[in-house]
């Protein structure tokens, strides 16, 4: 793959953005700070093609280039493995507040039947649209509510299919979807839009 990839495919739809890509020290920070979040364990492999910082007014967000490998098992014998291997854009942003551990996806007919008897999803009042279009965890809703912004999620129900996790100060955003020019913008922005120092 191209090794300037990413900056090739966004640099032109950012305004007012500077983009740099990282030196490998660099790089084993931001591993270091994705390897912990659920989106990303769940791989047999992961590994990091690309990774480009985007600063905005001085504020810095990163997009990261993984090549995700998934080993599925037959099941039957003698079992075969298949590793199935997808390069994907993800975006990390780190903000000011504190959310504590946040999940956002996608809400399914099955969340909506679950949260019947459950009653885990998190809904806004101020936002029906959003809570009707994503699912929302929080190990803390407290803290999340008290935190989270009426901009906040609107950015986020702009786009559809996004999958959101926070770890504290630090976002995590992708599509799970191939990498493409067009799926990089709309992470790109997106996190450039999210990180824009008042979340």
């Amino acid at each position: 793959m191209d090794d300037n990839l990413v900056i090739d495919s966004v640099e032109t739809k950012l305004k007012n953005c500077s983009l740099r890509k990282l030196r490998e020290s660099e790089e084993e920070n931001i591993i270091n700070i994705i390897s912990g979040f659920n989106s990303v364990v769940n791989y047999s492999l992961v590994l990091l093609s690309e990774a480009v910082e985007i600063k905005k007014n001085e504020i810095t967000s990163y997009l990261l280039l993984l090549n995700l490998n998934s080993t599925i098992k037959g099941t039957k014998l003698p079992q075969s493995e298949t590793i199935i291997s997808e390069y994907e854009l993800i975006g990390v942003a780190v903000l000011r507040k504190n959310y504590g551990q946040v999940s956002i996806r996608p809400e399914t007919i099955e969340d909506k039947l679950n949260d019947l008897f459950t009653h885990t999803d998190i809904d806004f009042d101020f936002d029906k649209e959003f809570s009707k279009k994503y699912y929302v965890n929080a190990t803390n809703e407290a803290l999340f509510r008290m935190n989270i912004s009426a901009h906040f999620l609107e950015t986020i129900r702009q786009i559809d299919g996004l999958e959101i996790e926070i770890d504290g100060k630090t976002l995590i955003a992708r599509l799970r979807k191939q990498f493409t020019p067009e799926n990089a913008e709309i992470i790109a922005k997106l996190i450039t839009e999210l990180n824009n120092g008042r979340n």
